[in-house]
């Protein structure tokens, strides 16, 4: 053996093998081929890192051979390299690029001299994008045309030398990124206990960067013009749910389902450049936890048959459906389903009709809930009502109201039930009293329907009411007496004109004249069945008219006489009705009536 190599430059920490012989080259003024020759060693095999290359050169410089070995990057069968202490693919290294730190070559040379210049060998792996002392992007120099001249790495930069000092001088610099923190801390340190610990850098570098590259919605074919800051974003992005743990991949998972653009979300296209990749990698045994998650995902969140194979993993039972899928096993139509499950979890129309899938569970419920609805007709039929009245009772909270779609209205069977049983536990008769049919009893003592009903669900009406005979709630029979001609039903809400008159007790155009004079105000509603507007008197209005005036009919009911014989009396007594331009109307000031007439 040839004595030691001496005057030797020191071999610094991280830097390669090839990289500390192509400038102990040109401290000597010789070339990398030359050099080795005179020392023993073959150019060809130490770039290929063969152990006796490595051990020869370790003993000229005075090293251990392992400690070396972590400065180069060993093949460990083809395809696969060991790379300081963690693994690494072709796809995570670039052995044969000349890829540097431009700030860190013209230190070197302005300090030293060509001599200087050191290969860092993180500068070859593809997942580390900048210097971490510089904070400035890597920079790649053209490929070589040889494949042993492009490991000679001092020669490459004397040959594009101009470019290198441009760069350096206005470089283009970028903030830490805890994502190549993580790949330099398995170079050097080995892997971490994490559920990362089996992958390769390869694996790492594309989980990262393909994830965050699904996140941003970005496509496949956008992928091959990506330049290395937009890659180094998307790969921080993609580590930083990776680096939680499952959850956190998971959680990543989700978000791109949650931001799908279509209108029925697919797993292959909401996972876009990630899916891509996992399906031509999927069966790499290091990556079987994340294929595990993924496919759990998709089973999960898309509409999957059951059977069906994913990444060989085989889908359970199939729990979502598709909106047509749902069509067909309910006899539901696609929108009404939609608007029904919407309905039944609180979410307005407009999101609901978004859906685009019902897990089975949902869809049973949504089956279940139905079969307790019955629709307005059936619900008029059984109750023996119209189907007005039954609106007017679900407005006053008397029944529940159920709106699915905009126009139709259901009940739930429930009450209805509950409703026919209240009246089957009504007595046959009222001792001693007199009863008149529901429908007669509201036209004499001018009182709706739905007030009585009203009052009789809220209990108001115990002792009052018998069933005779009739279809559903028109059997009912009221004592004649319950409503006197003293009492009065609350104002219930907003009146129509027709119902306004009914309950002031004056005639339909003496309400309108009223309405014009500015006694009482007019509002337009549009009905949210037919979409068609329909005016009403407002309850507020109607209730501050009551504080300060006394319509004839109201006197009259209260002091149990005919209107025109209590008309003719104010009239003699010179008590004038009030001063209504529109057209006279029977409707007196309170505070100018005589203090003995009972307005009611």
């Amino acid at each position: 053996m040839t004595s030691p190599l001496l005057p030797s430059l020191p071999l610094k920490e991280g830097e390669t093998l090839t990289g500390y012989v192509s400038r102990s080259a040109k401290l000597y003024e010789t070339t990398v081929r030359d050099f080795c020759s005179d020392l023993g060693m073959r150019w060809p095999y130490l770039c290929s890192g063969h152990d006796d290359q490595i051990e020869r050169l370790a003993w000229l410089i005075g090293k251990r051979p392992e400690n070396l070995r972590a400065f180069t990057s060993g093949k460990v069968e083809i395809g696969r390299f060991r790379f300081g202490k963690t693994m690494a693919t072709f796809g995570a290294l670039r052995r044969t690029a000349a890829r540097f730190c431009p700030r860190c070559v013209a230190d070197a040379l302005a300090r030293t001299g060509l001599h200087g210049i050191c290969q860092m060998q993180e500068w070859a792996v593809t997942s580390l994008y900048s210097c971490p002392h510089h904070r400035c992007l890597l920079m790649t120099l053209p490929a070589s045309q040889h494949a042993h001249t492009a490991y000679d790495f001092v020669t490459r930069i004397t040959d594009h030398m101009d470019e290198v000092l441009q760069a350096s001088r206005s470089p283009r610099t970028v903030s830490p990124a805890p994502f190549e923190n993580y790949i330099r801390e398995r170079i050097w340190q080995g892997p971490k206990d994490d559920w990362l610990k089996d992958f390769d850098l390869t694996q790492i570098h594309r989980v990262c960067l393909n994830l965050g590259a699904a996140i941003e919605g970005l496509k496949v074919k956008a992928m091959m013009s990506l330049h290395s800051e937009r890659e180094r974003s998307l790969c921080q992005l993609g580590f930083e749910y990776v680096a939680i743990g499952p959850d956190g991949f998971k959680a990543a998972l989700e978000r791109m389902h949650q931001q799908s653009s279509t209108e029925r979300p697919y797993f292959s296209s909401d996972m876009g450049p990630f899916y891509q990749w996992l399906r031509e990698f999927y069966d790499e045994p290091a990556l079987t936890p994340l294929v595990d998650l993924t496919c759990s995902h998709i089973f999960e969140t898309y509409p999957t048959p059951t059977g069906r194979e994913i990444f060989d993993r085989v889908a359970p039972e199939q729990t979502l459906l598709t909106m047509n899928e749902a069509r067909k096993r309910s006899g539901f139509g696609v929108t009404f389903l939609k608007k029904l499950l919407g309905h039944m979890n609180g979410v307005d129309e407009a999101e609901s009709l978004l859906r685009t899938d019902v897990h089975v569970d949902e869809l049973a419920k949504a089956k279940a809930y139905w079969d307790k609805l019955i629709n307005l007709k059936d619900a008029t039929w059984m109750l023996g009502l119209s189907g007005p009245q039954i609106k007017s009772l679900q407005a006053l909270g008397a029944i529940d109201m159920i709106k699915i779609t905009s126009s139709l209205r259901y009940v739930l069977r429930s009450q209805v039930t509950e409703l026919l049983e209240k009246l089957d536990a009504l007595p046959p008769s009222l001792p001693d009293r007199s009863v008149v049919p529901l429908r007669e009893f509201c036209h004499l003592k001018q009182v709706s329907i739905v007030q009585i009903i009203d009052l009789w669900v809220r209990g108001k009406l115990e002792g009052r009411l018998c069933r005779g005979e009739g279809i559903g709630l028109q059997s009912i029979e009221v004592d004649w007496d319950f409503l006197s001609q003293r009492t009065l039903i609350d104002l219930i809400g907003d009146l129509t004109a027709e119902e306004t008159a009914r309950y002031l007790k004056v005639n339909v155009a003496g309400i309108r004249r009223l309405r014009d004079a500015g006694y009482l105000e007019e509002i337009s509603r549009r009905n949210p069945d037919t979409n068609h507007s329909k005016r009403y008197i407002t309850k507020q209005s109607i209730a501050a008219f009551e504080q300060q005036y006394v319509t004839l009919g109201r006197m009259a009911n209260g002091q149990g006489i005919r209107p025109i014989h209590l008309a003719q009396r104010l009239d003699r007594d010179g008590v004038a009705p009030i001063n209504c331009s529109a057209g006279p109307v029977r409707v007196y000031a309170i505070d100018v009536l005589d203090g003995g007439c009972n307005h009611g």
